[in-house]
């Protein structure tokens, strides 16, 4: 019951911050600061989501440990989320890429569109965030964690949200 308080507290605060900067947005005129604030707001919205699908996965082993009357598993708060301790149940495939197999998965002509960060290949294809198999300029089939370290900082939960597919070799 405290991870569930604790997770709910995360969302309050992102909540709280995201409006904030929506405020902010309306008080400036300086274009970079703009897109600074957009950028935390969708950092929020994705962490609020992360969140959100969290908190129903918890609900739905609530339901299934009552009527199973298994007691419930539940991820431990403030640890690191990685893609596996999100979802312990999801295994990483054996599928292993070279950065050469992983330039086939470019989002074009009907492939899949995948990016690797840290050693772990995801497929983006249906996130919304890389529509077109692009995302702020950068385009699947590469490796980006360089990138996302340097955009992303902390916020492993955004890779727990896409499925993984495999390594990166």
């Amino acid at each position: 019951m405290q991870n569930i308080r604790m997770l709910q507290q995360q969302v309050n605060s992102l909540i709280n911050q995201a409006r904030h900067d929506i405020y902010s947005i309306s008080a400036t005129s300086d274009p970079t600061a703009k897109q600074v604030k957009l950028q935390r707001i969708w950092d929020a919205l994705t962490s609020i989501q992360f969140l959100n699908d969290l908190l129903a996965a918890h609900a739905a082993s609530s339901i299934s440990a009552a009527n199973d009357r298994q007691p419930l598993n539940t991820m431990p708060v403030g640890q690191p989320i990685s893609p596996t301790s999100a979802n312990p149940a999801v295994a990483v495939p054996n599928q292993t890429f070279t950065i050469q197999d992983l330039a086939n998965y470019d989002g074009k002509n009907g492939r899949p569109a995948y990016v690797a960060v840290g050693g772990v290949v995801y497929d983006v294809t249906n996130n919304r965030a890389w529509a077109a198999a692009t995302h702020f300029g950068l385009v699947s089939g590469r490796d980006y964690t360089q990138e996302f370290a340097s955009c992303h900082a902390g916020q492993q939960s955004i890779l727990a949200t896409l499925p993984v597919v495999g390594r990166l070799v």
